[in-house]
């Protein structure tokens, strides 16, 4: 009979061995993250892993799964990195090839063998003409009109502020010479004689579709100016007779508001000469060649009768200042009352005398208004011995204007500089035409 305590020994030895086999496998399966490893834990940190809760993870839970380490990050990012370089260098290479290919297009030929293919490229060209034009149409040919008149039954157009000298014929005499102000060179003009040049214009209802920067608004607003025998006459010289040129036609004209001094409107025109314009012993006085420019007041006087397209014998209704003086005369009577009635009272302390004070104060500073706009009003209508009328006495122009010629400094530089003065009258269409 064998004693027991070698078997239990026998026991224990086999017991640690599978205990510490255990031990080293289980270690050795689990490698905890850095995060993990602490020398001495804080509390907090002792507290978190004893709690067991379905929804937070324990750092122990975490590492057990298979997540990436530092250097597979790394390898990926630079991967991505490439990646991306080469599909910015592919763009590039496509961008490159379209523009050769965008530059290396060729030009559309008509081919006599296929007619689809000639149509086409017709219509390719007639394309690229409309662009090289402008984004305008063509504009129609010019057809002048006699008269202000409508398309049906000849009936007259109502008038208004912009249309009162269509149809109309003046008289136009230019005074050229040196000015106060004048930006022509110093030599221009410096003997202090003047050139006179004379034609006769119609002032045309026709639509101009020529653009000019003097005629503001381009020429939506613009109209045709028709000069007759399209000549303009140079007077003699003392030792010159009269001299003729030319004009190109067509002139242009239009009406622009509030241009003029203390916002009144403006009459502005121009004549395009063929050629420079001067008299032999005048060497240092000319007009130079291309557009000469006018402009001068321009001042409606519109009747009941003429505003619905009838003649001139319509009564004008009441200018501006006769309005306002005829509304400071009523003012002035109204204070006149009052200050009488103010005079009947004696009691200094009475109600209906501090009433009657008050009115007449009120009243003083409307008529102070009033004289303000009755001193705006002389400028706006100048009186009517200082303007040239036409046929129909339904439109006033200052007797005299200024001329200009325009002068470019440079691709966005325009400069118009002054060259003298001109008059205007109205004359009749059938005396212009002898």
């Amino acid at each position: 009979m064998m004693h027991p305590l070698p078997h239990l020994f026998l026991l224990f030895v086999t017991t640690r061995t599978s205990i510490t086999t255990a031990s080293s496998s289980v270690s050795s399966s689990h490698t905890f993250p850095a995060f993990a490893h602490h020398s001495t834990p804080p509390s907090s940190s002792r507290r978190t892993q004893r709690i067991h809760h379905p929804f937070v993870t324990t750092p122990t839970t975490l590492a057990s799964k298979s997540s990436p380490t530092i250097e597979e990050i790394h390898a990926e990012s630079e991967q991505l990195r490439q990646e991306i370089k080469e599909l910015r260098a592919e763009a590039l290479r496509r961008l490159e090839a379209l523009e050769d290919m965008l530059s290396k297009t060729p030009r559309p030929e008509k081919t006599s063998t296929n007619d689809n293919a000639e149509e086409s490229s017709s219509l390719i060209v007639v394309d690229a003409k409309l662009q090289e034009e402008g984004l305008l149409p063509a504009p129609p040919p010019i057809v002048i009109q006699k008269s202000n008149t409508d398309n049906v039954g000849g009936q007259k157009v109502r008038k208004s502020v912009a249309n009162l000298l269509d149809g109309t014929t003046w008289k136009i005499s230019l005074s050229i010479g040196r000015e106060p102000g004048t930006w022509m060179p110093k030599t221009w003009g410096s003997n202090g004689q003047r050139l006179n040049l004379s034609f006769q214009a119609e002032f045309t209802p026709t639509q101009l579709y020529e653009r000019d920067d003097f005629l503001r608004g381009g020429y939506s607003n613009a109209k045709v100016l028709r000069i007759h025998d399209n000549r303009v006459i140079l007077g003699p010289s003392l030792t010159e007779g009269q001299r003729v040129y030319t004009v190109k036609t067509p002139g242009g004209w239009q009406i622009t508001r509030g241009d003029g001094p203390m916002g009144t409107d403006l009459l502005r025109f121009y004549i395009e000469l063929d050629e420079e314009v001067s008299h032999g012993d005048m060497a240092d006085l000319y007009i130079p060649k291309g557009r000469v420019y006018c402009s001068c007041g321009y001042f409606p006087f519109l009747t009941s009768e003429n505003r619905s397209g009838g003649g001139g014998g319509g009564t004008a209704p009441p200018s501006m200042k006769e309005s306002y003086a005829n509304e400071l005369q009523s003012i002035e009577d109204q204070m006149e009352k009052l200050q009488e009635k103010r005079a009947e009272i004696t009691n200094p302390f009475s109600l209906d005398g501090f009433k009657l004070s008050r009115e007449i104060g009120k009243l003083q500073r409307e008529a102070e208004l009033v004289v303000d706009k009755l001193n705006y009003a002389s400028v706006r209508e100048p009186d009517r011995s200082l303007l040239k009328f036409s046929k129909d006495m339904d439109v006033g122009l200052t007797r005299e204007g200024g001329v200009c010629c325009r002068v470019d400094k440079g691709p966005m530089v325009v400069e118009y500089h002054i060259l003298g003065r001109f008059s205007i009258a109205s004359v009749d269409l059938s005396d212009a035409t002898k």
